[in-house]
């Protein structure tokens, strides 16, 4: 060993090792130990605050409420209908989709009405802002032009729905993945 040449950690120069202490060293001078010995506390500190927030992610997860669950397995499932629907009509009015009228996942039964078809993507269509905000879905137009779109079995088996569904967060984590991975 002592007459290989070796790389200094610290300046970069090629040096002959003198064995001082047990084990392989990687400087030619106590001041590229020193180099040396703050690189690898960066590198040392940097894992330790990568592993730091892993943890604190973890727990936020573990103490997020059941709403803001709820509310993200929505918007990834809205966000995906308004991609499914780009280019469609106003499901209530058939006001085209033209870029200047802001677009919003407007479900057909409504949430407190039905929860097990909250997430469904057949219960939800991209229409405008007026017709889902202003008009309450305006329903009427929005049941017409369903049964034109899809048929009248869709929107009678919408209609038949009538189940209460308790989500868990592990289902909502599920529908988060499965809509934000349909994106992709």
């Amino acid at each position: 060993m002592a007459n290989s040449k070796r790389k200094c950690g610290g300046c970069g120069e090629y040096f002959r090792p003198v064995q001082v202490f047990p084990g392989p060293v990687a400087w030619c001078s106590p001041e590229c130990g020193v180099t040396v010995a703050k690189k690898r506390r960066i590198v040392i500190d940097r894992a330790q605050e990568a592993a730091q927030r892993k943890l604190t992610s973890q727990a936020r997860e573990r103490i997020k409420p059941m709403s803001k669950w709820r509310a993200e397995a929505q918007a990834a499932v809205n966000q995906y209908v308004r991609v499914r629907d780009k280019g469609l009509p106003c499901v209530s009015c058939d006001r085209p989709d033209d870029g200047k009228h802001q677009r919003h996942a407007s479900h057909y039964r409504s949430v407190k009405a039905c929860s097990a078809l909250r997430y469904n993507p057949d219960n939800i269509y991209a229409s405008c802002a007026q017709c889902n905000a202003s008009l309450s879905g305006n329903l009427i137009e929005y049941r017409i032009r369903l049964v034109r779109r899809f048929g009248v079995g869709l929107v009678d088996w919408l209609e038949a729905q009538n189940g209460v569904t308790r989500y868990t967060v592990e289902d909502l984590k599920k529908i988060i993945s499965d809509y934000r991975g349909r994106l992709n």
